[in-house]
């Protein structure tokens, strides 16, 4: 079949990378030829470590760049890189259907992707351009910072404040609010012809500020069936199912997606300026920032087909300090693991706002789903799951160096990570919780040399184990078996203590001691009904945990009743004790604190502490006063009446507090909790059915 005629069918069936991602895992679910985990890891075992002697030559950039405080040393690992476009291409080949059955669940998909994006109207223009020229005065310290995992590594969130200027992404948009007068100052969205950009959250740093998102790029194709022949059989089935009707034109939409962080110099708060623009092929999964330095991740659905370019099947980096403004990522810089049955890149770029360095990109062929970070190294999980629905989770760790990114270690471990808080770096070593599946001999498990074959999983069991890894992401020490039957719910490390949370009947928090890295010990276990979600470090001696009760289901197991949150003393670590607990909303009560812990609100100085809360019918915020004598005390609850949407975030600045719903900001008097003042981001030409909606 000629190619340029085969290339058309193909595009013709037009989903967005998120389709395709869903698509890849709906066929992984079903497939039923399945290669067996030992057998993955044989093949996996092949892959060689390279050690390099001398100096690493870094790719990306220029040694030069590198701040001479830095030592750089010889790399000791480094994944196998694609050799030339034909060994990418065998990847994707490894799997004889892969071809036929992505391309025909694509095809059933494809509709979804153009009838699911409406252009928005444009909007009415706050600017006001005779405020005089806004400068934050950051000399008031005392306001809301974003609840982070590591400190100094902050976290990129939908609402930040500098003290005097809140920053808040909220219908497509960023508003730039003056937190006194509660003002729109300006408003940031970027809407061109077919072309949108979607913020997702963002940084601030002094006179700076960070968007991070996804820019889509829409385009019209209309194409001719007569222009369409086929050589094979299978190729015939294709186009024919592409096709709308028999020689009449064909009108579709195609979408190219990236994830982009813009850089916009706010000294004059009326007018941001873009100053850059650096964007990775894909859609936008995490950040961090460290100083001056960003650190953003992508995942670019991958696939292939006979006929399709080398440059269709690379990734792309932007960068708006490159001449070119835009390259394709070379076959021979992508890493990867053979083996891996994700078809994705992902893609790690890095860069320094006050500087015209180039960004810094490392990529794989592979897929993540947990990122963490600590000052000197960014770590991203994949878990891999095998016949079995037995998991694995492969570790890479990335040295951060200034503003440049090096990929230096791997590792694997058995199970997968509740979450990021599973994962946390202490004096080099990275130590990890994993739940993991065992069968023990059990009606329906065949055991034998070459595989282990789970034909029952109802009868499968799971356990959890604690991995400490040395800078190389080798196992030095581990602890097994904690509590059998159960899976972990939370788990935080906090210097050479961690805690971690498991549940099936009853909530145990173990008390782990890990000042010796290479014999981790279970010093406490304290066991409660119901269980934590989330674990926030109160002091040293003291941690709060916020979660479900639970109750009999009737059945002999247990159901989620109403939240509760717990303060634990853990000063005794052989016999941590429950201090005392408070009971939240009834049993249809529900939080995403949950299950992110940046939107907790937090004064320790005022020792206060609440986070949203839907229940009874309404959105509530849910403050509550901290006494270590007296327990917790409600302190106030804010009812949201602003529309259907709950309260998104509080933050404070000095004694003002501040309530983010989506549809507005509302300020309250932090003491009284009077309201101050109430500022709408709704008006007449705004409406719900012009919100882009991007698949």
């Amino acid at each position: 079949m000629n190619k340029d005629n085969y290339k058309n069918a193909i595009n013709q069936i037009h989903a967005s990378d998120e389709l395709k991602e869903k698509t890849i895992r709906k066929m992984k679910r079903n497939k039923k030829n399945k290669i067996s985990y030992i057998k993955i890891l044989s093949s996996v075992a092949v892959v060689l470590i390279v050690f390099s002697i001398g100096i690493f030559e870094f790719k990306n950039y220029n040694l030069e760049d590198i701040g001479k405080s830095e030592t750089i040393t010889t790399a000791k690992f480094d994944l196998p890189r694609f050799k030339d476009m034909n060994e990418l291409k065998e990847v994707f080949k490894e799997s004889d259907t892969y071809q036929r059955k992505y391309s025909q669940t694509l095809k059933e998909d494809a509709i979804l992707a153009t009838n699911d994006v409406k252009q928005v109207e444009s909007v009415e223009e706050y600017y006001d351009s005779t405020r005089e020229n806004n400068k934050s005065d950051l000399s008031n310290s005392d306001y809301s910072k974003t609840n982070v995992q590591v400190e100094n590594v902050d976290e990129a969130d939908i609402v930040k404040t500098d003290g005097n200027f809140i920053y808040y992404v909220a219908r497509n948009k960023v508003f730039i609010v003056d937190s006194k007068e509660l003002k729109i100052i300006s408003i940031i969205e970027i809407k061109e012809d077919k072309k949108t950009f979607n913020p997702k959250e963002l940084f601030i740093n002094k006179d700076k500020l960070i968007v991070l998102g996804n820019y889509y790029e829409y385009e019209e194709v209309i194409r001719r069936d007569e222009e369409i022949t086929s050589d094979t059989a299978y190729e015939e089935s294709l186009i024919e199912n592409a096709k709308v009707a028999p020689h009449r034109d064909y009108a579709g939409i195609t979408s190219t997606n990236s994830a982009k962080a813009i850089v916009y110099d706010i000294s004059n708060r009326s007018e941001p300026k873009i100053i850059r623009e650096v964007g990775l092929d894909g859609n936008y999964i995490n950040s961090r920032m460290i100083g001056d330095n960003v650190y953003f991740i992508s995942r670019k659905s991958a696939y292939y087909y006979n006929g399709m370019k080398d440059e269709e099947l690379l990734p792309r980096i932007q960068d708006s300090k490159l001449q070119e403004k835009s390259r394709t990522i070379a076959c021979t810089e992508i890493a990867y693991f053979r083996g891996t049955d994700d078809n994705s890149y992902m893609l790690v770029g890095s860069f320094n706002i006050n500087n015209n360095e180039e960004m810094s990109v490392e990529s794989f062929f592979g897929a993540s789903q947990e990122v963490y970070a600590s000052e000197k190294n960014l770590y991203l999980a994949q878990t891999v799951y095998d016949d079995n629905w037995n998991a694995n989770t492969t570790i890479y760790r990335f040295a951060l160096i200034n503003s440049q990114i090096v990929l230096e270690a791997k590792g694997e471990v058995e199970g997968y990570l509740n979450n990021q808080f599973s994962m946390d770096e202490y004096e080099g070593n990275l130590r990890l919780a994993t739940t993991y599946t065992i069968s023990e001999g059990k009606e329906g498990v065949v055991d034998d040399a070459d595989e282990i074959a789970v034909t029952n999983l109802s009868e499968a069991m799971v356990s959890n184990r604690l991995y400490v890894l040395d800078e190389d992401l080798k196992e030095i020490g581990r602890i097994d078996d904690l509590a059998k039957d159960e899976k972990i719910y939370s788990v935080r490390f906090i210097g050479k203590m961690g805690y971690i949370v498991t549940f099936e009947q009853i909530d145990p928090l173990f008390v782990i001691d890990l000042s010796n890295p290479k014999k981790p010990q279970v010093k406490g276990e304290l066991k409660i009904p119901g269980y934590s979600s989330y674990l926030h470090p109160y002091d040293e001696n003291h941690i709060i945990g916020i979660g479900y009760n639970t109750k009999s289901n009737g059945h002999g197991g247990v159901t989620n009743d109403n939240m509760k949150m717990t303060m634990f003393d853990v000063s005794n670590v052989k016999n941590p004790k429950e201090m005392f607990s408070i009971d939240i909303g009834t049993k249809y009560v529900h939080s995403e604190i949950l299950y992110n812990h940046k939107s907790l609100f937090y004064k320790k100085s005022e020792n206060l502490i609440g986070f949203p809360v839907s229940h009874d019918g309404k959105n509530t915020l849910e403050i509550f006063k901290i006494d270590l004598k007296n327990g917790f005390e409600k302190y106030a609850e804010i009812l949201n009446d602003k529309g259907y949407y709950g309260i998104e975030r509080a933050i404070y600045i000095q004694d003002v507090l501040y309530t983010m719903h989506y549809n507005g900001i509302v300020s309250y008097n932090l003491n009284t909790f009077e309201k101050i003042n109430e500022l709408e981001l709704v008006n007449d030409e705004d409406n719900y059915d012009d919100l882009i909606v991007a698949y």
